[in-house]
């Protein structure tokens, strides 16, 4: 009976590897991605201005359709990759007239970007640092009324050319007016991005057209100009002193301080002012929001090189320069605020390590049969990169206070007790033992604590000093 069992099982897997491409296995359809179908030639796109019409058809389940899609290249240096990226136009009928609105999870929208991540093998770095920059923004309530609190999101997907698989994807919203619920008839509602790392994105100048700041939603107009200047001018002319007076009349500052954590600590080289998003709905307050963030966390940009981790990015742009000399404390306390969860170390990796392991194994074995020249890391480079850069950027940061380290106390009594407790003067400092102590007339407390860079000292109180309290 064994033998039997054992010859079909031998039939069964000749049968199956018949019938599935490269004689592969597929895997329960609860582990495969979605898979989206080009049919078309998208040998037509020469250049990031080409554009080009082809049929669709998306397989997910409930979530399926067909259709048709204007598609163009996306992105800047990243066109000169082999596998490039794509934005993607839905339409509904081949004269691409009537728009196909489709929910991946964002609203329904017709506009979508198909990142290839080509400098990343593990894919997720672009999606996971906006998954954080996200939870960021939303423990400080900013960009709450937009899909994913004005950062990018995505998920794998499959793509697919005339019946050939052509990479493992990720679909994204794109930077579109959308991605931070904006109106495009309000004229007041803009969205800009730094083009390049020069002086001109560097706050030094102003401006007299919308180049090396891109402007991404909002009208090419004077009036746009004119508040784009405004900001520089605040920027590159005030005082430090007038800076930290007058800065919530241009610039909210938690999104300033929460970019600059992240910035420093995944090491985004690429993002001090080049992919810098500026945003505004009354072209008088702006936020700073993340975009392109695969270079990060120790990556260069050609993905076959590492950045040294122990180097914090020293700030070329004034804005940062400002933000660091007027809001010290600020930054130092929003900072380790961070490390205490959203950009601990353990909870970094498992948002890594969360989405990697979405991808299924086969998924990552036909990428890299379709494109072998992929570079890139895995994620144990990332492991290794945290473990030299959170103790530098920690050393760093805490470096900026201007307040001593240490802790505060006070007393309150409680029936015939006295409750000493102390909490710390700033964010990096951390109480190790109990944080309150019960006298009762007599005896001694010590309050042991520590900060980041594993420094520790102690306060000590005796009953006896609060002697007047009990009577």
């Amino acid at each position: 009976m064994k033998k039997l069992v054992k010859i079909l099982l031998i039939i069964l897997m000749i049968v199956v590897s018949a019938i599935v491409p490269n004689g592969v296995f597929a895997k329960d359809n609860s582990d495969l991605l979605p898979q989206l179908y080009f049919y078309g030639d998208l040998d037509k796109l020469t250049s990031k201005e080409d554009k080009t019409k082809i049929k669709i058809e998306y397989k997910d389940g409930d979530n399926s359709f067909d259709g048709y899609a204007e598609i163009k290249w996306q992105g800047s240096s990243s066109i000169n990759y082999e596998k490039k990226n794509y934005t993607i136009k839905l339409y509904k009928d081949s004269n691409l007239e009537e728009k196909l609105k489709v929910d991946f999870g964002w609203g329904k929208q017709n506009k979508y970007c198909l990142k290839a991540n080509w400098i990343d093998k593990t894919h997720s770095r672009n999606i996971v640092t906006a998954k954080l920059a996200s939870k960021i923004q939303k423990k400080y309530n900013l960009f709450n009324d937009t899909p994913n609190n004005g950062v990018i999101d995505g998920f794998p997907i499959e793509v697919y050319l005339n019946g050939d698989f052509l990479g493992l994807y990720t679909m994204n919203i794109p930077k579109d007016a959308w991605m931070f619920n904006m109106d495009e008839d309000n004229s007041k509602h803009t969205a800009i991005v730094g083009d390049m790392n020069n002086s001109v994105v560097f706050f030094n100048s102003n401006i007299d057209e919308f180049s090396d700041w891109e402007l991404e939603v909002g009208e090419d107009s004077e009036e746009t100009l004119k508040a784009f200047n405004r900001l520089i001018t605040f920027v590159k002319d005030s005082t430090d002193e007038e800076f930290k007076e007058n800065i919530n009349e241009y610039f909210n500052l938690d999104s300033l301080l929460n970019y600059y954590s992240m910035f420093q600590l995944a090491e985004l080289h690429d993002n001090q002012a080049k992919n810098m998003m500026l945003v505004t709905y009354d072209q008088k307050v702006w936020y700073t929001s993340l975009y392109d963030l695969d270079t990060s966390w120790g990556t260069h940009w050609y993905g076959n090189s590492l950045f040294e981790y122990s180097v914090p990015i020293q700030c070329s742009s004034l804005l940062w320069g400002k933000l660091e000399r007027t809001f010290p404390n600020e930054i130092a306390n929003r900072y380790f605020e961070l490390r205490k969860d959203i950009l601990s170390k353990e909870n970094i990796l498992k948002e890594f390590y969360s989405f990697y392991n979405s991808i299924p194994e086969n998924t990552f074995k036909k990428e890299n049969e379709r494109w072998k020249n992929i570079p890139g890391y895995d994620l144990k480079q990332i492991e290794d990169f945290l473990s030299v850069r959170i103790p530098v950027i920690d050393k760093h940061i805490g470096n900026m206070f201007t307040v001593n380290a240490g802790v505060y106390g006070y007393c309150i009594k409680e029936d015939d007790n006295i409750i000493m407790k102390v909490e710390p003067l700033r964010n990096d400092i951390k109480i190790e033992t109990n944080s309150s102590y019960t006298f009762d007339k007599s005896g001694t407390a010590i309050f042991i604590y520590s900060d980041y860079a594993g420094n520790m000292g102690y306060v000590e109180a005796d009953a006896l000093i609060y002697k007047n309290l009990f009577e």
